[in-house]
């Protein structure tokens, strides 16, 4: 399912997904799709690695187009739902890149990327979720777009601890 709102096109990041018209907050712009892996598969992929999606602690989805393209920024205004749906967190303007924020589906201490989004906010290494600061977790798991494994883990880690 590719939403006619979006198209791929050149990024200061290589390629991205812009908006093709204004979007609306809450829109669902494309799913998720891809070849199912485990993490030493990943591990196979090298370069490519980078290219896959991780779903559960040891499941991974090799990302087709349009997602593949799809860009971190520590400001996103696009999340993954529950199901494995890009969507817009806020407006978004015609021509605009989307962005949304790879430690929100990361648990896994082994890939880690510099970050160049050049925000205000940016954290400067792309982590995994635990790793973030605690006030932005919280606010993303408000949010409810932490990827459901992450979110269960962290959740149980905090009860545990309280």
């Amino acid at each position: 399912m590719e939403s006619d709102s979006i198209e791929i096109c050149e990024s200061r990041f290589g390629k991205g997904l812009f908006a093709k018209n204004n979007i609306k907050k809450g829109t669902v712009l494309c799913k998720v799709t891809g070849k199912q892996l485990n993490f030493q598969q990943t591990i196979l992929l090298h370069q490519k690695e980078s290219h896959t999606l991780q779903i559960d602690f040891d499941k991974y989805i090799l990302c087709d187009p349009p997602f593949l393209y799809s860009n971190h920024s520590c400001t996103p205004n696009c999340a993954i739902n529950s199901c494995l749906e890009l969507f817009t967190l806020q407006d978004v303007k015609e021509g605009e890149e989307l962005f949304w924020d790879y430690s929100t589906s990361m648990l896994e201490r082994h890939w880690t990327m510099k970050c160049t989004c050049g925000e205000k906010n940016c954290r400067k290494i792309i982590t995994d979720f635990d790793l973030i600061p605690n006030d932005l977790q919280r606010k993303y798991l408000e949010m409810n777009i932490v990827l459901p494994f992450i979110a269960h883990f962290i959740n149980y880690e905090r009860a545990k601890s309280a």
